[in-house]
């Protein structure tokens, strides 16, 4: 026997309901938390439509209210996200304006003119589409470390450089990873180079900030072919590549390095040793011990000199962190750390806190993370390169 239709609506408000929940409870396992990176950050697309069911739901009699009732819950948490964006962009927009001068547009102007826009969560965010060129940067036994090159669109040349550090473990992830920023930072007027680096296990640390340098050595030499100031380099990580952003920052005094941006990275990593991720998420420690070579019990050396936060100065670059206090791969804590050392010492800095945020939250480019964020980074490189 079929089942009624009134059955298979109470079981789609169910299902929509117990998703929605990703929202507000922390993911249990690694295919939960990418879904809720898309629940959080592209669920106002299905709040229309849940409105639409609870409606036609409480018109289908008794047997239907339960379902619409169901469908409304759900379409609260499918809003929750976006409700709470608007409440800390403004909150951010004001820590920022106490904290900050007020920084003047790029060459091309501001494109992003508010935190928050109701419009581009639907629309999406437009950019031109820069002609990438790859280069070979350097060569490891063998093997040719490449970078992808976005040039400075409209820009009078030379123009800064932004070098981006793909994420992914240290272990994986690739240098064309989420392109849409580079293009995005490219109509801003600043070039892209985005890297890619050797990886864990068969190469430990130091040798991704290794690569970095030789990138940025290599930079220099073709500036006048690149078109880029060798001057004025801003160095943006995510995840793991925010570790190795910020450490290629802070580790050597390097005054061609304007700034740094760091997307949710693990800054502290004796801390992350001490306290893992749910290993149904990810075996974070495994990760560490790969790319370190060696347990904390073992070598509790390697992972102090790998920490950002023990190579922080007075003379250390501005630096802008972004990160979501939801986040269950890197704890909101390694920025919490951040923030204890940033602070005393005096170095320029803002933390974008993301109350709701996961992991990877700037995947959904058009959603609300990444344009809070895309505000930020304009202003902050506005800040440094000028």
């Amino acid at each position: 026997m079929m089942p009624s239709l009134g059955a298979l609506r109470l079981v789609l408000s169910i299902v929509l309901f117990l998703l929605g929940l990703l929202a507000v409870v922390k993911p249990p396992s690694y295919s939960f938390w990418k879904l809720s990176i898309i629940i959080m950050e592209g669920g106002h697309w299905l709040v229309l439509p849940l409105l639409l069911s609870a409606w036609l739901s409480f018109r289908s009699g008794q047997s239907g209210r339960i379902a619409g009732q169901i469908f409304l819950g759900a379409a609260l948490l499918y809003s929750v996200t976006v409700i709470r964006a608007y409440a800390t962009a403004h909150k951010l927009e004001l820590e920022f304006a106490e904290r900050w001068s007020n920084p003047s547009p790029p060459v091309n102007g501001f494109r992003r003119a508010s935190t928050l826009s109701f419009l581009d969560l639907f629309r999406g965010i437009d950019h031109p589409k820069p002609v990438v060129t790859t280069y070979p940067y350097a060569k490891r036994e063998g093997r040719e470390l490449r970078l992808d090159f976005y040039p400075a669109l409209g820009a009078a040349k030379p123009a800064p450089c932004v070098v981006l550090v793909h994420g992914g473990g240290w272990d994986g992830g690739a240098r064309n990873q989420l392109p849409d920023l580079n293009a995005w930072l490219s109509a801003e007027g600043y070039a892209v180079a985005s890297l890619e680096y050797r990886l864990a296990p068969k190469d430990i640390y130091p040798a991704p900030v290794e690569d970095m340098r030789s990138a940025l050595d290599w930079m220099r030499s073709h500036a006048g072919e690149l078109g880029i100031d060798a001057t004025r380099f801003v160095l943006m990580g995510r995840s793991a590549g925010g570790q190795i952003a910020l450490q290629a920052a802070y580790l050597r005094p390097d005054a061609s390095i304007k700034g740094v941006i760091a997307f949710y990275a693990p800054a502290d990593m004796v801390f992350g040793y001490s306290l893992p991720t749910n290993p149904l998420i990810m075996d974070s420690r495994q990760l560490m011990v790969n790319y370190l070579g060696s347990k904390y019990e073992d070598k509790p050396e390697a992972y102090v000199a790998s920490s950002p936060v023990e190579h922080l100065t007075a003379t250390s670059p501005p630096t802008l962190i972004l990160h979501g206090r939801a986040d269950v791969l890197v704890s909101y804590q390694h920025t919490v750390h951040m923030r204890a050392k940033l602070k005393p010492l005096g170095v320029k800095h803002f933390e974008v806190d993301l109350p709701w945020a996961a992991h990877g939250f700037d995947y959904v480019f058009r959603g609300p993370g990444s344009q809070i964020s895309l505000y930020f980074i304009e202003r902050f490189l506005a800040e440094v390169t000028r």
